[in-house]
């Protein structure tokens, strides 16, 4: 039996993945959520690269970010849109950092010219159940916050549910947008809310939205239930029929359906699921 735990109240349709991956690719907008997360960073451009699949080496485990950009200094981002809680979250960040690195350390480089790498997941939930939305995790050695490790690994888990106290003013206005409150206080989310306008009216884009909406909300209400949920045998293989086919409607590959299907149950069932139903759908 798996419990899931989350705070899914109203979202706005920036919380929908695939919308995120569209508007975040625009490098203007990538950069400004940036800042908005990290305004100590004195970057003026990033590259991105919107649905971004990474590999450390030819046996490894492939990833797909949801945004990848590239400061002018070096610097590497992902940035990931996490609409239900997974099982493995703070393993998934250790393994984007390794994998974004070992795609930039080239043969004979020392380990000093290790890039400095970025991991920020957005999440419709709070992760460690403490009240905050920003949470900033770092290396600290035996609880010495001040000689916690400042060059180069920085991971952000953040939620528009907790207290923003210390957020920058565009962050907040985000999450604002992200929980479907009021929001458009600053130029930034002004921009991203009219991005959003335009892209619905695309019809390639409406329509793909519209299915990757759907999927989503299936995952919402299969996995949650007043913020908390058992899910039987039975409901869980529901569950993943449900995934299974709504990822083959949007064209989801099956490297990244596999992924999340073993993110939210295991491996053995979620390839027991996709033996069963995948050639089916």
């Amino acid at each position: 039996m798996y419990i899931v735990r989350g705070h899914f109240g109203t979202t706005s349709d920036i919380s929908n993945d695939y919308i995120f991956s569209k508007l975040m690719a625009q490098p203007q907008l990538c950069l400004q959520l940036i800042k908005a997360a990290l305004p100590q960073l004195k970057i003026k451009r990033v590259y991105v690269r919107s649905q971004d699949g990474l590999s450390a080496n030819v046996d490894a485990k492939d990833v797909r970010l949801d945004i990848s950009a590239y400061g002018e200094g070096g610097e590497m981002f992902d940035i990931e849109m996490q609409t239900i809680r997974p099982k493995y979250l703070m393993q998934r960040i250790l393994y984007y950092h390794s994998t974004m690195i070992t795609e930039r350390l080239y043969p004979r480089e020392s380990y000093g010219e290790i890039p400095k790498t970025y991991v920020i997941f957005i999440c419709l939930f709070d992760w460690y159940q403490l009240g905050n939305s920003f949470y900033e995790v770092n290396l600290v050695p035996n609880g010495v916050n001040e000689l916690k490790f400042k060059d180069g690994f920085v991971s952000l888990i953040l939620n528009p549910y907790g207290d923003m106290t210390g957020c920058s003013e565009e962050l907040q206005d985000f999450f604002d947008l992200v929980a479907g409150r009021p929001a458009g206080r600053t130029d930034f989310v002004r921009k991203v809310k009219y991005a959003v306008k335009l892209a619905k009216r695309r019809n390639d884009w409406r329509d793909r939205y519209m299915l990757v909406k759907d999927w989503v909300q299936d995952r919402v209400d299969y996995a949650v239930e007043q913020n908390t949920i058992a899910v039987t045998a039975t409901m869980q293989e529901k569950f993943a029929q449900q995934l299974i086919k709504k990822a083959i409607s949007t064209e989801q590959d099956y490297d990244s359906l596999r992924a999340d299907l073993i993110d939210f149950f295991d491996e053995d069932f979620a390839d027991k699921m996709l033996a069963k139903y995948y050639q089916q759908a």
